[in-house]
């Protein structure tokens, strides 16, 4: 996508089905963790942001949605799309996220962080944990770290939920060395 990006601030944009409550918690989350300022903004007036079902999957295409999310980003920083609704890809059954080395956006689905999908009471502060983590990993990718065979590693790819909880919240020495301070220095 070209150079990369500067984290100078993150912009967070509601896309579809997700709560103010919810996207405060996950801004919050995320606001201890990175030096970068961390804000909501409202969502850009794009009819392409409203999202568009795979073929025959009742999923919103995680990768026609991160190219329109992309296709409005403007400013300083990364843009931060944020949707209760599931995601996928054609080649992938579901995501948690999706972002483009060099890109302006990331993209976190927060429909398969929430333990009251698995028979398990509802959770906000452990959703919101998960979608933080899921946005520190989105942001490794943005960057342009790609995934880390460290089990404890914030770039360790999670194919299920349990694997975000067992990753931890941190970058491993070797994924931080190329990445923003802003990104790993809280």
């Amino acid at each position: 996508m070209g150079n990369p990006p500067v984290l100078s601030e993150l912009r967070f944009v509601a896309l579809g089905e997700l709560s103010r409550d919810q996207l405060d918690r996950l801004v919050a989350e995320v606001s201890r963790r990175v030096a970068a300022p961390c804000r909501v903004v409202p969502t850009p007036d794009a009819s392409e942001l409203h999202g568009r079902l795979l073929d025959g999957r009742p999923q919103l295409d995680g990768d026609h949605l991160l190219g329109a999310l992309e296709g409005v980003a403007e400013g300083p920083g990364l843009v931060v799309g944020v949707t209760g609704r599931d995601l996928g890809r054609k080649i992938f059954r579901f995501v948690f996220g999706l972002a483009r080395s060099g890109g302006p956006a990331l993209l976190v689905s927060t429909a398969r962080l929430d333990p009251a999908l698995y028979g398990l009471p509802a959770d906000p502060a452990l959703s919101a944990r998960r979608a933080s983590a899921e946005v520190l990993h989105e942001l490794g990718h943005a960057f342009g770290a790609g995934h880390c065979p460290r089990a404890d590693c914030i770039m360790h790819f999670a194919p299920e939920v349990e694997s975000i909880d067992l990753r931890g919240m941190r970058f491993c020495g070797s994924c931080a060395r190329d990445l923003p301070e802003e990104l790993v220095s809280r």
